[in-house]
């Protein structure tokens, strides 16, 4: 009979670490997000979260990594995944504008984390890997639902990567720049118009 394994539960001193890691992490994202990463200095940093500089340096061993905590905590790629893998039975002409609005109102939600990475993820390898993934996931899952469409005729043959990053890039230029939701179902409604399948074009 094998002996039970209990997990040991964490003393008061390790939760308090956790909650002062976390701490530090919520203000690298608001300092970051509004200084920019080399414009924020640690001194910054430390008077933010009311702490000690070689505070910062005992849970991080640099701003870097502080930096890569924050995209490793406050990121969203299962998020975005979800929002741009609908069900693949349900036609684009319901969906788009659904998926659209969706990953707008998600960029406006995770606006720090998208201002950090589009201010620095020229500046760091690590940053670019980070976008770039976010990119090419939620294109990917956005495309098998296109090609998915394609089979179904709702929708022409065409590259349907293209079409999901057209969509994807253009609502996240419309988060950035602060263009309002109210121009997402012309923005979908010219997609549409452009990958349309024959029957449907003719019925519009």
């Amino acid at each position: 009979m094998k002996a039970r394994v209990q997990s040991r539960r964490p003393t008061r001193r390790e939760l308090q670490a956790e909650a002062r890691r976390r701490q530090l992490i919520d203000t690298g994202l608001a300092l970051f997000s509004e200084k920019g990463w080399e414009n924020t200095t640690i001194r910054d940093l430390a008077k933010s979260a009311g702490v000690a500089q070689g505070l910062i340096y005992h849970y991080f061993e640099s701003k870097e990594a502080l930096l890569m905590a924050v995209v490793e905590r406050h990121g969203f790629l299962p998020e975005v995944c979800r929002v741009l893998g609908p069900a693949y039975d349900r036609p684009a002409s319901e969906v788009l504008l659904e998926v659209a609005q969706a990953l707008h109102r998600l960029l406006r939600e995770k606006a720090p984390l998208v201002r950090i990475f589009v201010r620095e993820a020229h500046t760091g390898r690590e940053l670019v890997k980070g976008w770039n993934e976010l990119l090419r996931h939620g294109a990917k899952h956005l495309s098998q639902y296109l090609a998915a469409r394609v089979s179904a005729g709702e929708l022409r043959p065409h590259n349907t990567e293209v079409s999901a990053r057209m969509l994807l890039h253009t609502v996240a230029m419309f988060q950035l720049s602060g263009a309002p939701a109210k121009y997402l179902p012309e923005l979908v409604d010219t997609l549409l118009n452009g990958i349309k399948g024959p029957r449907e074009a003719k019925d519009a």
